[in-house]
Protein backbone atom coordinates (compact mmCIF):
# COMPACT_ATOMS: atom_id res chain seq x y z
CA UNK A 1 0.00 0.00 0.00
CA UNK A 2 2.48 2.52 1.02
CA UNK A 3 5.76 0.20 -0.25
CA UNK A 4 5.59 2.54 -3.40
CA UNK A 5 9.06 3.49 -4.72
CA UNK A 6 10.03 6.91 -5.42
CA UNK A 7 11.33 8.10 -8.76
CA UNK A 8 14.31 9.43 -9.29
CA UNK A 9 12.90 12.75 -9.40
CA UNK A 10 10.78 12.25 -6.19
CA UNK A 11 14.45 11.13 -4.77
CA UNK A 12 15.62 14.49 -5.70
CA UNK A 13 12.93 16.72 -4.66
CA UNK A 14 13.24 15.28 -1.02
CA UNK A 15 17.08 15.63 -1.18
CA UNK A 16 16.56 19.38 -1.23
CA UNK A 17 15.58 18.60 2.73
CA UNK A 18 19.45 17.41 3.44
CA UNK A 19 20.93 20.19 1.90
CA UNK A 20 19.62 23.89 2.41
CA UNK A 21 21.00 26.92 3.37
CA UNK A 22 20.61 27.93 6.69
CA UNK A 23 18.94 31.36 6.22
CA UNK A 24 15.50 29.48 7.27
CA UNK A 25 14.04 29.50 10.65
CA UNK A 26 15.24 25.61 10.56
CA UNK A 27 18.16 24.58 8.71
CA UNK A 28 16.49 21.88 6.35
CA UNK A 29 12.46 22.25 4.37
CA UNK A 30 9.52 20.46 6.11
CA UNK A 31 8.42 17.71 3.82
CA UNK A 32 6.42 14.83 4.24
CA UNK A 33 5.16 11.91 1.52
CA UNK A 34 1.93 11.59 -0.21
CA UNK A 35 -0.21 8.66 -0.78
CA UNK A 36 1.55 7.44 -3.79
CA UNK A 37 4.97 7.13 -1.90
CA UNK A 38 6.36 10.80 -3.66
CA UNK A 39 7.51 13.50 -0.94
CA UNK A 40 6.11 16.65 -1.03
CA UNK A 41 6.53 20.26 0.65
CA UNK A 42 4.78 20.39 4.18
CA UNK A 43 4.99 22.88 7.26
CA UNK A 44 6.92 21.33 10.40
CA UNK A 45 5.44 19.77 12.72
CA UNK A 46 8.38 20.45 15.37
CA UNK A 47 10.99 22.82 15.52
CA UNK A 48 14.10 23.36 18.04
CA UNK A 49 13.68 24.32 21.41
CA UNK A 50 16.78 24.46 22.44
CA UNK A 51 20.43 22.24 22.67
CA UNK A 52 21.94 20.97 25.93
CA UNK A 53 25.59 20.02 26.72
CA UNK A 54 27.22 19.14 29.82
CA UNK A 55 27.57 22.57 30.58
CA UNK A 56 23.70 23.10 30.96
CA UNK A 57 23.95 20.77 33.88
CA UNK A 58 26.93 22.44 35.21
CA UNK A 59 29.02 19.34 34.64
CA UNK A 60 32.32 21.53 33.59
CA UNK A 61 31.53 23.16 37.31
CA UNK A 62 31.95 19.71 39.10
CA UNK A 63 35.44 18.53 41.44
CA UNK A 64 37.29 15.73 38.74
CA UNK A 65 40.85 16.45 40.63
CA UNK A 66 40.60 12.51 41.11
CA UNK A 67 40.71 12.03 37.69
CA UNK A 68 44.01 12.46 35.07
CA UNK A 69 44.07 15.47 33.36
CA UNK A 70 42.68 14.01 30.46
CA UNK A 71 39.45 12.72 32.10
CA UNK A 72 39.13 15.91 33.55
CA UNK A 73 38.38 18.06 30.87
CA UNK A 74 36.53 14.95 29.26
CA UNK A 75 34.06 14.73 32.15
CA UNK A 76 32.97 18.81 32.10
CA UNK A 77 30.72 17.55 28.58
CA UNK A 78 28.70 14.30 27.73
CA UNK A 79 31.06 12.02 26.10
CA UNK A 80 29.60 9.80 23.65
CA UNK A 81 26.06 9.56 25.37
CA UNK A 82 24.12 6.68 24.43
CA UNK A 83 20.46 6.70 25.90
CA UNK A 84 17.98 8.66 27.30
CA UNK A 85 14.72 7.99 29.84
CA UNK A 86 12.39 10.47 30.96
CA UNK A 87 9.82 9.38 33.76
CA UNK A 88 6.71 10.60 32.21
CA UNK A 89 5.37 11.17 35.53
CA UNK A 90 8.16 12.96 37.44
CA UNK A 91 9.76 14.25 34.64
CA UNK A 92 13.10 13.21 36.17
CA UNK A 93 15.69 12.56 33.07
CA UNK A 94 18.15 10.13 32.73
CA UNK A 95 21.28 10.26 30.43
CA UNK A 96 23.80 7.08 29.73
CA UNK A 97 27.29 9.10 29.30
CA UNK A 98 28.73 5.89 28.22
CA UNK A 99 32.73 7.04 27.87
CA UNK A 100 32.71 8.58 31.14
CA UNK A 101 31.08 5.07 32.49
CA UNK A 102 28.41 7.52 34.19
CA UNK A 103 24.68 7.74 34.55
CA UNK A 104 23.41 11.97 34.48
CA UNK A 105 20.16 12.19 36.81
CA UNK A 106 18.63 15.86 36.00
CA UNK A 107 15.27 17.74 35.92
CA UNK A 108 12.66 18.29 32.73
CA UNK A 109 14.65 21.71 32.76
CA UNK A 110 18.38 20.44 32.71
CA UNK A 111 18.55 22.26 36.08
CA UNK A 112 22.08 22.38 37.49
CA UNK A 113 21.33 22.43 41.00
CA UNK A 114 18.94 18.87 40.60
CA UNK A 115 21.19 17.15 38.28
CA UNK A 116 22.90 14.18 40.25
CA UNK A 117 25.69 12.09 38.94
CA UNK A 118 26.07 8.70 39.19
CA UNK A 119 29.41 6.22 38.99
CA UNK A 120 29.30 4.17 41.66
CA UNK A 121 26.69 1.71 43.18
CA UNK A 122 26.89 -0.60 46.41
CA UNK A 123 25.54 -4.05 46.53
CA UNK A 124 22.62 -4.23 49.21
CA UNK A 125 22.77 -6.77 52.28
CA UNK A 126 20.51 -9.22 49.73
CA UNK A 127 23.73 -10.00 48.27
CA UNK A 128 25.59 -12.85 49.48
CA UNK A 129 28.20 -12.68 51.48
CA UNK A 130 31.06 -14.00 48.73
CA UNK A 131 30.10 -9.96 48.22
CA UNK A 132 30.87 -8.39 51.05
CA UNK A 133 34.46 -8.34 50.03
CA UNK A 134 33.38 -6.48 46.91
CA UNK A 135 31.65 -3.32 48.43
CA UNK A 136 30.98 -0.82 45.35
CA UNK A 137 30.82 -1.45 41.77
CA UNK A 138 31.41 1.23 39.33
CA UNK A 139 29.59 1.26 35.55
CA UNK A 140 31.48 -0.21 32.86
CA UNK A 141 30.49 1.20 29.00
CA UNK A 142 27.05 1.77 30.31
CA UNK A 143 24.77 1.69 26.86
CA UNK A 144 21.24 2.23 28.38
CA UNK A 145 18.94 2.46 30.70
CA UNK A 146 14.94 2.50 31.67
CA UNK A 147 13.25 3.05 34.79
CA UNK A 148 10.03 1.05 36.46
CA UNK A 149 7.99 2.52 39.53
CA UNK A 150 5.83 0.13 41.23
CA UNK A 151 2.65 0.43 42.71
CA UNK A 152 4.21 1.07 46.12
CA UNK A 153 6.31 3.60 44.81
CA UNK A 154 9.44 1.67 44.86
CA UNK A 155 11.57 3.11 41.92
CA UNK A 156 14.46 0.76 39.95
CA UNK A 157 16.75 1.96 38.05
CA UNK A 158 18.18 -0.07 35.25
CA UNK A 159 21.52 -0.19 33.53
CA UNK A 160 22.71 -2.07 30.82
CA UNK A 161 26.07 -2.03 31.75
CA UNK A 162 27.95 -3.38 28.12
CA UNK A 163 31.46 -4.31 29.53
CA UNK A 164 30.11 -5.33 32.79
CA UNK A 165 28.70 -7.98 30.98
CA UNK A 166 25.65 -7.40 33.02
CA UNK A 167 22.13 -5.31 33.80
CA UNK A 168 22.42 -3.55 36.93
CA UNK A 169 19.18 -2.63 39.13
CA UNK A 170 19.22 -0.24 41.87
CA UNK A 171 16.91 1.74 43.74
CA UNK A 172 17.67 5.88 44.25
CA UNK A 173 19.96 4.61 47.24
CA UNK A 174 21.50 3.21 44.70
CA UNK A 175 21.69 -0.15 46.49
CA UNK A 176 21.58 -3.22 44.13
CA UNK A 177 19.00 -4.97 43.84
CA UNK A 178 19.50 -7.35 41.12
CA UNK A 179 21.99 -8.30 38.18
CA UNK A 180 20.52 -9.82 35.30
CA UNK A 181 23.85 -12.08 34.08
CA UNK A 182 24.97 -14.37 31.05
CA UNK A 183 22.06 -17.01 31.30
CA UNK A 184 23.50 -20.24 32.51
CA UNK A 185 21.33 -22.36 29.81
CA UNK A 186 22.12 -24.57 26.98
CA UNK A 187 19.59 -22.36 25.04
CA UNK A 188 21.85 -19.61 25.60
CA UNK A 189 25.04 -19.97 23.29
CA UNK A 190 28.39 -20.56 24.77
CA UNK A 191 30.02 -18.86 21.81
CA UNK A 192 28.25 -15.69 22.63
CA UNK A 193 28.85 -13.00 25.11
CA UNK A 194 26.53 -11.38 27.09
CA UNK A 195 26.95 -7.23 26.37
CA UNK A 196 23.89 -5.53 26.97
CA UNK A 197 22.89 -2.57 24.92
CA UNK A 198 19.45 -1.60 25.73
CA UNK A 199 17.27 -2.82 28.23
CA UNK A 200 12.95 -1.79 29.58
CA UNK A 201 10.81 -3.42 31.98
CA UNK A 202 7.19 -4.46 32.21
CA UNK A 203 5.10 -3.69 34.77
CA UNK A 204 5.26 -7.18 36.09
CA UNK A 205 9.51 -6.35 36.38
CA UNK A 206 9.96 -8.38 33.40
CA UNK A 207 13.46 -7.64 31.84
CA UNK A 208 14.26 -7.25 28.30
CA UNK A 209 17.73 -7.17 27.01
CA UNK A 210 19.31 -6.42 23.41
CA UNK A 211 22.70 -7.99 23.03
CA UNK A 212 23.90 -7.18 19.67
CA UNK A 213 25.29 -10.71 18.99
CA UNK A 214 21.96 -12.43 19.49
CA UNK A 215 19.59 -13.00 16.55
CA UNK A 216 16.81 -14.96 18.44
CA UNK A 217 15.41 -11.41 19.86
CA UNK A 218 15.64 -9.91 23.24
CA UNK A 219 17.02 -11.91 25.66
CA UNK A 220 14.36 -12.15 28.45
CA UNK A 221 14.80 -12.46 32.69
CA UNK A 222 12.02 -12.75 35.39
CA UNK A 223 12.04 -10.32 38.22
CA UNK A 224 14.02 -12.54 40.66
CA UNK A 225 17.16 -12.91 37.57
CA UNK A 226 15.57 -15.89 35.84
CA UNK A 227 16.31 -16.53 32.26
CA UNK A 228 13.10 -17.09 30.39
CA UNK A 229 14.48 -17.65 26.73
CA UNK A 230 14.12 -14.93 23.92
CA UNK A 231 11.52 -12.50 22.72
CA UNK A 232 9.98 -11.38 19.56
CA UNK A 233 12.67 -12.64 17.32
CA UNK A 234 13.03 -11.26 13.60
CA UNK A 235 11.94 -13.07 10.76
CA UNK A 236 14.22 -14.05 8.16
CA UNK A 237 14.05 -12.25 5.10
CA UNK A 238 13.21 -13.97 2.05
CA UNK A 239 15.44 -13.73 -0.31
CA UNK A 240 16.60 -15.45 -3.36
CA UNK A 241 19.68 -17.11 -1.40
CA UNK A 242 17.61 -18.20 1.20
CA UNK A 243 15.01 -19.81 -1.25
CA UNK A 244 17.60 -21.83 -3.02
CA UNK A 245 18.54 -22.89 0.42
CA UNK A 246 15.41 -23.91 1.27
CA UNK A 247 15.42 -25.99 -2.05
CA UNK A 248 18.69 -27.31 -1.87
CA UNK A 249 18.21 -28.65 1.60
CA UNK A 250 15.43 -31.11 -0.12
CA UNK A 251 18.08 -32.57 -2.06
CA UNK A 252 21.28 -32.15 0.10
CA UNK A 253 23.18 -34.86 2.30
CA UNK A 254 23.49 -33.99 5.65
CA UNK A 255 26.71 -32.94 6.20
CA UNK A 256 26.56 -30.82 2.55
CA UNK A 257 23.48 -29.32 4.92
CA UNK A 258 25.75 -28.67 7.80
CA UNK A 259 28.46 -27.11 5.48
CA UNK A 260 25.77 -24.63 4.32
CA UNK A 261 25.77 -20.90 5.30
CA UNK A 262 23.29 -20.17 7.65
CA UNK A 263 20.55 -17.84 6.64
CA UNK A 264 20.19 -15.94 10.31
CA UNK A 265 17.76 -12.85 11.17
CA UNK A 266 18.99 -9.49 11.89
CA UNK A 267 19.64 -8.46 15.43
CA UNK A 268 16.73 -5.92 17.16
CA UNK A 269 18.47 -2.64 17.35
CA UNK A 270 16.59 -1.32 20.09
CA UNK A 271 12.67 -1.51 22.08
CA UNK A 272 10.25 0.67 23.84
CA UNK A 273 7.10 -0.03 25.47
CA UNK A 274 3.75 1.81 25.66
CA UNK A 275 0.99 2.53 28.98
CA UNK A 276 -0.68 -0.71 27.53
CA UNK A 277 2.46 -2.94 27.92
CA UNK A 278 2.84 -3.48 24.23
CA UNK A 279 6.44 -3.66 23.23
CA UNK A 280 7.93 -1.67 20.28
CA UNK A 281 11.05 -2.89 18.35
CA UNK A 282 12.97 -1.37 15.75
CA UNK A 283 15.50 -3.05 13.51
CA UNK A 284 18.09 -1.33 11.61
CA UNK A 285 18.01 -3.09 7.90
CA UNK A 286 19.43 -0.70 5.09
CA UNK A 287 18.50 -3.32 2.75
CA UNK A 288 15.28 -4.71 3.97
CA UNK A 289 11.66 -3.66 5.12
CA UNK A 290 10.92 -7.08 7.29
CA UNK A 291 10.37 -6.50 10.65
CA UNK A 292 11.93 -2.96 10.52
CA UNK A 293 9.07 -1.96 12.99
CA UNK A 294 6.90 -4.47 15.39
CA UNK A 295 4.34 -4.23 17.47
CA UNK A 296 4.49 -7.42 19.91
CA UNK A 297 2.14 -8.83 22.27
CA UNK A 298 2.83 -10.70 25.49
CA UNK A 299 3.55 -13.76 23.65
CA UNK A 300 5.90 -11.69 21.58
CA UNK A 301 3.87 -12.21 18.16
CA UNK A 302 3.87 -8.93 15.80
CA UNK A 303 0.07 -7.68 15.71
CA UNK A 304 1.31 -5.25 12.93
CA UNK A 305 1.04 -8.07 10.60
CA UNK A 306 -2.56 -8.87 11.20
CA UNK A 307 -3.20 -5.57 11.07
CA UNK A 308 -1.65 -4.76 8.06
CA UNK A 309 1.30 -2.21 9.24
CA UNK A 310 4.08 -4.94 8.84
CA UNK A 311 4.81 -4.07 4.75
CA UNK A 312 4.91 -0.21 5.64
CA UNK A 313 7.95 1.51 4.50
CA UNK A 314 9.46 2.96 7.89
CA UNK A 315 11.56 6.27 7.28
CA UNK A 316 12.26 7.83 3.88
CA UNK A 317 11.14 5.84 0.71
CA UNK A 318 13.45 6.44 -1.54
CA UNK A 319 17.76 6.24 -0.85
CA UNK A 320 19.13 9.50 -0.97
CA UNK A 321 22.43 9.94 -2.31
CA UNK A 322 24.70 12.63 -1.26
CA UNK A 323 28.55 13.04 -2.21
CA UNK A 324 28.68 9.51 -3.16
CA UNK A 325 27.53 8.21 -0.19
CA UNK A 326 24.02 5.97 0.53
CA UNK A 327 21.74 7.34 2.60
CA UNK A 328 19.01 4.51 2.99
CA UNK A 329 17.15 4.60 6.34
CA UNK A 330 18.35 2.73 9.43
CA UNK A 331 16.06 2.54 12.20
CA UNK A 332 18.01 2.95 15.20
CA UNK A 333 15.58 3.47 18.16
CA UNK A 334 11.81 3.69 18.80
CA UNK A 335 10.03 6.03 21.13
CA UNK A 336 6.03 5.78 22.26
CA UNK A 337 4.27 8.50 23.67
CA UNK A 338 1.67 8.96 26.11
CA UNK A 339 -0.88 9.08 23.06
CA UNK A 340 0.09 6.30 21.49
CA UNK A 341 1.97 7.95 18.69
CA UNK A 342 5.27 6.51 16.92
CA UNK A 343 8.84 8.16 17.13
CA UNK A 344 11.47 6.07 14.68
CA UNK A 345 14.97 7.66 14.96
CA UNK A 346 16.97 7.44 11.55
CA UNK A 347 20.41 6.64 11.68
CA UNK A 348 21.32 7.74 8.46
CA UNK A 349 19.96 10.58 7.71
CA UNK A 350 19.42 11.95 11.37
CA UNK A 351 15.94 12.03 11.43
CA UNK A 352 13.12 11.76 13.49
CA UNK A 353 9.85 10.07 11.82
CA UNK A 354 6.38 10.61 13.64
CA UNK A 355 3.54 8.16 13.13
CA UNK A 356 0.53 7.75 14.38
CA UNK A 357 -0.80 4.64 16.42
CA UNK A 358 -1.70 3.12 12.91
CA UNK A 359 1.43 4.04 11.32
CA UNK A 360 0.53 6.99 9.26
CA UNK A 361 3.11 8.93 8.96
CA UNK A 362 2.59 12.51 10.83
CA UNK A 363 5.87 14.60 10.54
CA UNK A 364 9.43 14.30 9.48
CA UNK A 365 12.01 16.44 11.60
CA UNK A 366 15.67 16.90 12.19
CA UNK A 367 18.85 16.04 9.57
CA UNK A 368 22.19 14.90 9.61
CA UNK A 369 24.94 18.14 8.99
CA UNK A 370 25.66 18.01 5.71
CA UNK A 371 28.24 20.30 3.18
CA UNK A 372 30.60 22.32 5.67
CA UNK A 373 28.36 22.47 8.37
CA UNK A 374 29.61 18.66 9.68
CA UNK A 375 26.05 19.17 11.95
CA UNK A 376 26.94 22.36 13.83
CA UNK A 377 23.79 23.90 13.38
CA UNK A 378 20.91 23.66 15.65
CA UNK A 379 18.54 20.60 14.58
CA UNK A 380 21.21 18.79 12.64
CA UNK A 381 23.29 16.03 13.66
CA UNK A 382 26.27 14.04 13.23
CA UNK A 383 25.39 10.85 14.70
CA UNK A 384 22.30 10.39 16.33
CA UNK A 385 21.52 7.35 19.39
CA UNK A 386 18.28 7.73 21.40
CA UNK A 387 14.73 9.36 21.09
CA UNK A 388 12.32 9.63 23.69
CA UNK A 389 9.48 12.29 24.40
CA UNK A 390 8.06 13.94 26.60
CA UNK A 391 4.84 16.58 27.53
CA UNK A 392 4.76 17.15 23.57
CA UNK A 393 8.95 17.67 23.09
CA UNK A 394 11.22 15.31 21.39
CA UNK A 395 14.66 15.01 22.94
CA UNK A 396 17.22 13.43 20.13
CA UNK A 397 20.71 12.57 21.90
CA UNK A 398 23.54 12.67 19.59
CA UNK A 399 26.59 10.85 20.41
CA UNK A 400 29.24 12.75 18.22
CA UNK A 401 28.22 16.26 19.14
CA UNK A 402 27.91 15.18 22.52
CA UNK A 403 24.53 16.90 23.08
CA UNK A 404 20.96 16.48 23.33
CA UNK A 405 18.66 18.79 21.16
CA UNK A 406 15.34 19.15 22.34
CA UNK A 407 12.46 19.35 19.76
CA UNK A 408 8.92 21.77 20.55
CA UNK A 409 5.90 21.27 18.83
CA UNK A 410 4.75 24.09 16.23
CA UNK A 411 1.35 25.48 16.18
CA UNK A 412 0.63 23.49 13.41
CA UNK A 413 2.01 20.63 14.52
CA UNK A 414 -0.25 21.03 17.63
CA UNK A 415 -3.34 22.03 15.65
CA UNK A 416 -2.71 17.98 13.89
CA UNK A 417 -2.03 16.34 16.99
CA UNK A 418 -5.57 18.09 18.12
CA UNK A 419 -7.36 16.69 15.27
CA UNK A 420 -5.72 13.04 15.61
CA UNK A 421 -6.46 13.22 19.23
CA UNK A 422 -10.23 13.81 18.11
CA UNK A 423 -10.03 11.34 15.69
CA UNK A 424 -8.76 8.59 17.97
CA UNK A 425 -11.60 9.15 20.36
CA UNK A 426 -14.22 9.15 17.53
CA UNK A 427 -15.01 12.56 17.84
CA UNK A 428 -15.26 13.15 14.06
CA UNK A 429 -17.49 15.77 13.50
CA UNK A 430 -15.66 17.57 16.75
CA UNK A 431 -12.20 16.79 14.52
CA UNK A 432 -13.99 18.65 11.30
CA UNK A 433 -12.45 21.83 11.96
CA UNK A 434 -9.15 21.37 13.44
CA UNK A 435 -8.81 19.05 10.20
CA UNK A 436 -9.91 22.15 7.82
CA UNK A 437 -7.74 24.51 9.54
CA UNK A 438 -5.09 22.02 8.83
CA UNK A 439 -5.60 22.27 5.36
CA UNK A 440 -5.89 25.52 5.01
CA UNK A 441 -2.53 26.10 6.41
CA UNK A 442 -1.05 22.89 3.97
CA UNK A 443 -3.26 21.55 1.37
CA UNK A 444 -0.59 18.82 0.55
CA UNK A 445 -1.37 17.09 4.43
CA UNK A 446 -3.08 14.26 2.91
CA UNK A 447 -4.58 12.86 6.50
CA UNK A 448 -7.09 15.99 7.03
CA UNK A 449 -8.17 14.52 3.73
CA UNK A 450 -9.10 11.23 5.48
CA UNK A 451 -10.39 12.78 8.86
CA UNK A 452 -12.62 15.02 6.99
CA UNK A 453 -13.41 12.39 5.04
CA UNK A 454 -14.41 10.43 8.46
CA UNK A 455 -16.72 13.50 9.89
CA UNK A 456 -18.67 13.57 6.62
CA UNK A 457 -19.28 9.96 6.57
CA UNK A 458 -20.22 10.35 10.22
CA UNK A 459 -22.48 13.11 9.19
CA UNK A 460 -24.06 10.43 6.33
CA UNK A 461 -22.61 13.50 3.87
CA UNK A 462 -21.55 9.93 1.48
CA UNK A 463 -20.59 12.12 -1.86
CA UNK A 464 -18.71 14.23 0.36
CA UNK A 465 -16.68 11.46 1.64
CA UNK A 466 -15.96 10.27 -1.10
CA UNK A 467 -14.58 12.92 -2.40
CA UNK A 468 -12.18 13.41 0.23
CA UNK A 469 -11.46 9.79 0.26
CA UNK A 470 -10.17 9.73 -3.39
CA UNK A 471 -7.03 8.83 -3.43
CA UNK A 472 -6.14 9.43 -0.03
CA UNK A 473 -8.36 6.06 1.83
CA UNK A 474 -9.11 2.97 -0.59
CA UNK A 475 -11.05 1.74 2.67
CA UNK A 476 -12.30 4.87 3.67
CA UNK A 477 -13.55 5.42 -0.04
CA UNK A 478 -15.40 1.61 0.10
CA UNK A 479 -16.92 2.63 3.37
CA UNK A 480 -18.56 5.78 1.86
CA UNK A 481 -19.15 3.95 -1.29
CA UNK A 482 -20.63 1.52 0.11
CA UNK A 483 -22.92 3.83 2.68
CA UNK A 484 -23.70 5.71 -0.89
CA UNK A 485 -25.03 3.04 -2.42
CA UNK A 486 -27.43 1.99 0.11
CA UNK A 487 -28.65 5.40 0.41
CA UNK A 488 -28.89 6.10 -2.76
CA UNK A 489 -31.30 2.49 -3.15
CA UNK A 490 -33.69 3.67 -0.11
CA UNK A 491 -34.29 7.17 -1.26
CA UNK A 492 -34.92 5.76 -4.73
CA UNK A 493 -36.46 2.43 -3.79
CA UNK A 494 -39.86 3.04 -5.47
CA UNK A 495 -38.52 4.92 -8.79
CA UNK A 496 -36.36 1.55 -9.04
CA UNK A 497 -39.27 -0.87 -8.07
CA UNK A 498 -41.32 0.80 -11.04
CA UNK A 499 -38.77 0.93 -13.29
CA UNK A 500 -38.35 -2.62 -12.94
CA UNK A 501 -42.20 -3.46 -12.97
CA UNK A 502 -42.13 -1.31 -15.93
CA UNK A 503 -39.11 -3.79 -17.65
CA UNK A 504 -40.32 -6.59 -16.57
CA UNK A 505 -43.79 -5.95 -18.04
CA UNK A 506 -42.24 -4.69 -20.83
CA UNK A 507 -40.71 -8.33 -21.40
CA UNK A 508 -43.62 -9.67 -20.87
CA UNK A 509 -45.44 -7.68 -23.78
CA UNK A 510 -42.46 -8.06 -25.84
CA UNK A 511 -42.59 -11.83 -25.61
CA UNK A 512 -46.61 -11.83 -25.91
CA UNK A 513 -45.94 -10.03 -28.94
CA UNK A 514 -43.32 -12.32 -30.29
CA UNK A 515 -45.27 -15.34 -29.97
CA UNK A 516 -48.28 -13.59 -31.48
CA UNK A 517 -46.11 -12.95 -34.86
CA UNK A 518 -44.48 -16.36 -34.47
CA UNK A 519 -48.35 -17.88 -34.07
CA UNK A 520 -49.43 -15.68 -37.54
CA UNK A 521 -46.10 -16.16 -39.59
CA UNK A 522 -46.50 -19.75 -38.52
CA UNK A 523 -50.45 -20.00 -39.62
CA UNK A 524 -49.40 -17.63 -43.01
CA UNK A 525 -47.04 -20.26 -44.33
CA UNK A 526 -49.36 -23.15 -43.52
CA UNK A 527 -52.04 -21.26 -46.04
Amino acid sequence: MKKLAASVLAAAVSLTALAVTASADEPYTGYNYDWWGDPIPSQNGFVVDRVVDGSDLGLDQRDYSDQTSTMQEQMKNFAEPSDIFIDQKTGKIYIVDSKNNRLIITDENFSPDNTKIITELKYSSIFPESRSTVKNTKFKAPAGVYVRTNTDGYTLIYVADYDNNRVVAFNEDLEIDMEYVRPSSDVYDANVTFNPKKVIVDSAFNVYVIVPSITQGAVQFSADGLFNGYYGANRVEATAEVIAQQFWKLIYTRDQIIAMRRSVAISIANMDIDDEGFIYTVTENKTADTDILKKLNPAGTNIFINLGYSDYTYGDYATRYYKGNNYASAITDVDVDTQGNIYLLDFATGRVFQYTDECDLLFIFGTKGFKNSQGTQKGTFRSVSAVESYKGKVYVVDNIKNSITVFRQTEFGSIVQNAISLFNEGLYDEAKEPWEEVLRRDANYWLAYIGLGNAYLNQNDYATALDYFYRTSRAGYNRAFKSFRIEFIRANFTWMLIIVLVVILALIVLSYVNKARKKKKAKGGSQ
